[in-house]
């Protein structure tokens, strides 16, 4: 029965990230701790949202969506994630799990009552959403959050927001795997369960592109948050 809810867990975090391009990690991660450490479920999220972000990438787009301004916020992100990857090395898991949860409700909380904001889209700025992000990439394997209310606050379009999420998850999860890879942290039960998830991820994004033409985004993307912050709230109540 365990196993039933663990794919059940991966299709829905799918079917989000196609439809939105975002949200793998961040619906996935709370509730699989359940059954996992985050030292053995992250590296498998880590490896399937690279291949997500890949299949995004490798759409056809009929113009220029990343220019030098967002370059700077992938590579400061690939930086940092070098740096969150020794921390999931060498920080206890508990402690990893109640920063998280605590985490995740809290962005949940600021997506949900529709928090709005401007940011000037200085190279100051850039550098500090990608090295947030990147850390939290590395760390907990979950950017999204931070990185969705970032692009929305510099006005990015629909494309750019997709295209430019796809390519930093594309590149700072990379260098999280290779840290991790390093580290020896890549067990061959990690690549079973990851192939395993691999066509449920494929379809689920499949699936998930074409929902996008009938079920309005922002309806979605407040239920995945609202996934999110329900499974946060009982990751905690289970730590206590």
């Amino acid at each position: 029965m365990e196993i039933v809810w663990i794919l059940l867990i991966i299709i829905v975090a799918s079917l989000i990230k196609g439809l939105t391009g975002f949200g793998f990690a961040l619906v996935s991660l709370p509730p699989l701790l359940f059954w996992y450490t985050p030292q053995e479920i992250i590296p498998i999220l880590l490896l399937c949202n690279l291949f997500a972000s890949t299949i995004i990438v490798l759409q056809k787009k009929d113009r220029k969506l990343v220019d030098n301004q967002f370059r700077t916020l992938i590579y400061y992100g690939a930086f940092f994630a070098i740096l969150g990857t020794l921390a999931l090395k060498y920080i206890a898991g508990d402690i990893l799990i109640y920063v998280m949860g605590v985490f995740f409700i809290l962005l949940s909380i600021i997506t949900l009552i529709g928090v709005k904001y401007t940011i000037k889209q200085t190279r100051l700025n850039i550098k500090i959403a990608g090295a947030l992000c990147g850390f939290l990439t590395g760390s907990i394997s979950v950017s999204g959050p931070p990185m969705a209310l970032f692009l929305n606050a510099v006005k990015v379009d629909n494309q750019q927001f997709r295209e430019i999420f796809a390519w930093f998850n594309i590149v700072t999860t990379a260098v999280a795997i290779f840290g991790i890879f390093v580290l020896d942290m890549l067990t061959p039960e990690i690549f079973k369960m990851t192939l395993m998830f691999l066509p449920i991820l494929y379809l689920g994004s499949f699936f998930g592109k074409r929902l996008n033409k009938y079920i309005p985004e922002g309806l979605f993307k407040k239920i995945a948050i609202s996934m999110s912050l329900i499974s946060s709230v009982f990751l905690l109540w289970k730590m206590m």
